[in-house]
């Protein structure tokens, strides 16, 4: 597997979990996925209250798994209110992904947050709600978590 293959398979994972947490309770506390050099994928998530705090914490969760163990890729999630000058028109609500590649370290951008709006619907006769996905957004910014430095890890 490429490691285009790889970042896709990841974002890809991710956004289907968060899409099925959506469906199950109509929002999802942050979470996310680190794939290692050894192609194993782990989730972390936490049960701090307040949504910001939990985010945050993962943050620094985040930061610290990619300082002990060689990570290659990083995806973080969380349920946002969709930027105004981002996403389809009248859709407020989006899956935030913050995607790190260590491929893509080599170049000044190399992180992106990808936004995908969403909206719950529930189909006429039936009882469960549906979430909706539309057409991703991304927007690049220098990496966070995966420096090229640290490419030896």
């Amino acid at each position: 597997m490429t490691d285009d293959e790889r970042g896709l398979m990841m974002l890809e994972r991710s956004i289907y979990e968060a899409q099925a947490m959506l469906e199950k309770e109509q929002t999802f506390r942050p979470f996310a996925l680190l794939l290692d050099t050894e192609g194993n994928i782990e989730r972390l998530e936490n049960s701090v209250e307040n949504v910001q705090d939990a985010y945050m914490a993962l943050y620094e969760e985040i930061r610290l798994c990619v300082e002990e163990r060689s990570i290659d890729i990083v995806v973080l999630l969380s349920d946002v209110s969709m930027p105004q000058n981002i996403g389809e028109e009248g859709i407020e609500s989006g899956i935030r992904v913050h995607l790190e590649e260590r491929s893509q370290q080599h170049k000044k951008i190399a992180g992106r947050y990808i936004y995908v709006p969403y909206q719950l619907q529930r189909l006429a006769g039936e009882e469960q709600i549906h979430a909706k996905l539309f057409a991703p957004s991304a927007v690049s910014f220098p990496s966070e978590f995966l420096k090229e430095d640290q490419s030896g890890r």
